[in-house]
């Protein structure tokens, strides 16, 4: 089977580089084809420099005259849902970086274009890749600590005013602190547990730390329910502070309470602890090596059919979008609590 051809589509988030990198592995399966920045000046930035290789202004332009099987999507957010949705129409499959994108009608027409065209659609997920999440959840399917009743999960990343992207911090180009930072411990809740979000007990979203940017609302708060009865708290803030660099930084803590003990993961700590019915204190269990995060592997083996352990697929994407979507619009308009997920 020849490779499929990827093209991407906006390198104005630095995690599209990821896709790009493991493309490069993957030479037998995927090759890729086309680069498309629209913006000029973020276009002319990488055309001096000499990094990367952009070799389209116009997504139009590129869908046009450049043959291709899959849209690869790193723009800013708010450009995402409306990339995603000219790709399908335009008979591609898409894999974005996350958010796939910042609006419920967004989700709407991305779900219907791809069953009505049977196109997959991927986002690159990458809580489940880490060591101690995976050694987490095996404890957890294991029965480790008995039935999970609660879940606590912070996720502070650093605002990092002066350095992030400019759009970042204009108007209707974020989407929301929940949908950006928030939809990866959702994803990560659901992974572990098995239940799905049916209740949003309750969410806020506001303005702290960026006061420069009033309408960037930075920090970001929910309370969960899940199918399972499973209570999750979330803290995805961006109020880690900005001298520590991100992958240092103590991104993703959880910590798992059950009716026979605890368990406690640190995404950048070589352990996780536990603590059961039967100890007097708590153990140290080393946790495996985080594995990178193949999402287009995965997503190239969802194309041809292939079911494979840890796998996300299309339809749990697209859930997990629009769980998150719904926590941040109930968040932004201060709706009745509880709020059911539909």
């Amino acid at each position: 089977m020849p490779p499929l051809r990827l093209a991407i589509v906006g390198v104005r988030h630095q995690h599209i580089f990821a896709l790009l990198k493991e493309a490069q592995s993957l030479r037998k399966d995927i090759q890729v084809v086309a680069i498309c920045e629209e913006n000029t000046k973020t276009r002319l930035a990488y055309q001096q420099s000499g990094k990367l290789t952009i070799t389209h202004s116009s997504m139009d332009a590129m869908l046009a005259t450049t043959p291709c099987d899959i849209i690869g999507i790193g723009d800013y957010y708010g450009r995402r849902g409306a990339l995603a949705i000219q790709a399908l129409r335009a008979g591609r499959h898409v894999l974005a970086d996350k958010p796939l994108c910042t609006s419920l009608a967004e989700c709407d027409k991305i779900q219907e274009l791809s069953r009505k065209t049977r196109l997959k659609v991927g986002c690159m997920f990458g809580l489940r890749w880490l060591g101690p999440v995976r050694l987490l959840r095996k404890k957890i399917q294991d029965g480790a600590i008995g039935q999970v009743r609660t879940i606590n999960i912070t996720g502070q990343h650093p605002l990092m005013a002066k350095t992030r992207p400019g759009w970042y911090f204009e108007p209707g180009k974020h989407g929301g602190t929940i949908n950006d930072i928030g939809v990866h411990a959702i994803e990560a809740v659901q992974w572990l547990t098995g239940g799905s979000v049916v209740e949003v007990t309750g969410a806020r979203v506001w303005n702290g730390k960026a006061s420069a940017t009033p309408w960037f609302k930075d920090c970001a708060q929910f309370m969960l329910r899940l199918a399972n009865n499973v209570g999750v708290i979330g803290d995805v803030s961006y109020l880690s502070p900005d001298a520590l660099e991100l992958g240092k930084a103590r991104n993703w803590r959880i910590i798992v309470h059950g009716d026979d003990g605890v368990l406690e993961c640190n995404s950048n700590e070589p352990s996780l602890t536990i603590a059961t019915s039967k100890d007097k204190k708590p153990r140290a269990l080393k946790c495996p090596e985080n594995q990178d995060t193949p999402f287009l592997r995965d997503f190239l083996q969802e194309i041809r059919g292939e079911e494979v352990p840890f796998q996300l697929t299309t339809p749990y994407v697209l859930r997990t979008t629009r769980t998150a979507l719904q926590i941040q619009q109930a968040a932004d308009q201060n709706k009745s609590f509880p709020f059911l997920i539909k």
